[in-house]
């Protein structure tokens, strides 16, 4: 893609173990402008439960050569894990926001069948198997000493001051601003953005 251009940019998906400096100017000169990175969580303690190999100081790393390889990052966040409480939310902001991440994407823990948790989710906590919910889009599990109420407005809130931030405002305007053809697909699809922003629900 490098020596026979063709013609058109791309974004991917990386785990943080696999970033190099290296393989980035390489991905860059081939034409990535964004990479979104897994992250799940940012206390490190539900990270090991549910992670192998899980390793914050190794997914700030990763971001930071990203960013330096000139590439913007997204994190790829989960709210709801079992073990999850107000508290790990919490150190979850914390870190994202210590980062310089340029965009997120939270999704809603669900225990789909033949992942590892499923067969004893109901002993971690409320799981209401309802497939036309099962989109990761609600909330269909509650872990123990959690309420749905509580997870729902700790998500509005985790997006909210995302999205209050100047420097992600500033990094969105900087986007439209490099990619014109960005701004027909932002002014299209503007006003969904907005009902899915107040109401958190799938459209």
């Amino acid at each position: 893609m490098i020596e026979r251009p063709l013609d058109m940019t791309f974004n991917c998906a990386f785990r943080a173990e696999h970033v190099d400096a290296g393989l980035l100017r390489q991905m860059r000169a081939a034409g990535c402008w964004m990479i979104s990175l897994g992250i799940e969580t940012g206390d490190a303690e539900l990270l090991s439960r549910h992670r192998r190999q899980g390793d914050l100081e190794k997914v700030a790393r990763a971001v930071r050569l990203i960013k330096a390889a000139g590439i913007r990052v997204k994190g790829l966040l989960m709210m709801g894990l079992p073990g999850e409480t107000e508290e790990t939310i919490k150190k979850s902001m914390r870190f994202v926001f210590s980062l310089p991440i340029d965009d997120f994407n939270l999704s809603k823990f669900t225990p789909f069948p033949g992942s590892p948790l499923y067969d004893r989710i109901h002993e971690l906590g409320a799981f209401e198997e309802d497939w036309e919910k099962m989109d990761c889009m609600h909330f269909v599990f509650v872990p123990e000493n959690m309420t749905r109420k509580t997870l729902e407005r700790r998500f509005k809130a985790f997006y909210k001051k995302h999205f209050l931030r100047p420097k992600t405002l500033w990094g969105y305007l900087s986007m439209l601003w490099q990619s014109p053809e960005s701004w027909m697909r932002f002014l299209k699809h503007l006003m969904s953005f907005i009902r899915f922003a107040k109401s958190a629900k799938r459209l």
